[in-house]
């Protein structure tokens, strides 16, 4: 059994090197535009099944949501989470890149999870989800 967790540990810190030397400089370049809340900034790094989700009321309306965190205040290092192989309509078969990055917002701190589809060209914003206590207190 210590074997297989050995093997393990081995093999998730070979692949979150794979990605990081790559990765955490897109994230450096890509989160402070993302969270401009600018719509037109953040269109451009999305993948075709993002786009799509973004363009409905409901994508929309959630974007909006991510304003109350105020402006990006800092950010922390990225930490791999997880990678696999997907397909995805308009890229072809993708690697599907998860990490999770502290973020600080003028409202507080904050997590952002972001899964990134990786053509071997490019990286797209897959999916973008922000985990902050702002959501959670009551509204005034």
């Amino acid at each position: 059994m210590i074997a297989g967790i050995v093997v393990y540990v081995i093999w998730f810190n070979m692949n979150a090197e794979k990605y990081d030397e790559t990765v955490i400089p897109y994230l450096n370049k890509a989160l402070p535009r993302v969270s401009t809340w600018n719509y037109s900034e953040l269109k451009p790094m999305l993948s075709p099944r993002a786009l799509a989700e973004f363009e409905t009321d409901k994508g929309k309306q959630a974007y909006q949501l991510f304003t109350r965190l105020g402006n990006l205040q800092s950010m922390g290092k990225p930490q791999y989470l997880s990678s696999e192989t997907q397909s995805s309509s308009g890229l072809g078969e993708v690697e599907i890149i998860s990490y999770s990055v502290p973020v600080v917002f003028e409202s507080g701190p904050a997590v952002i999870k972001i899964l990134l589809a990786a053509n071997g060209q490019s990286y797209f914003i897959h999916h973008l989800g922000i985990n902050s206590e702002i959501y959670t207190a009551p509204q005034e």
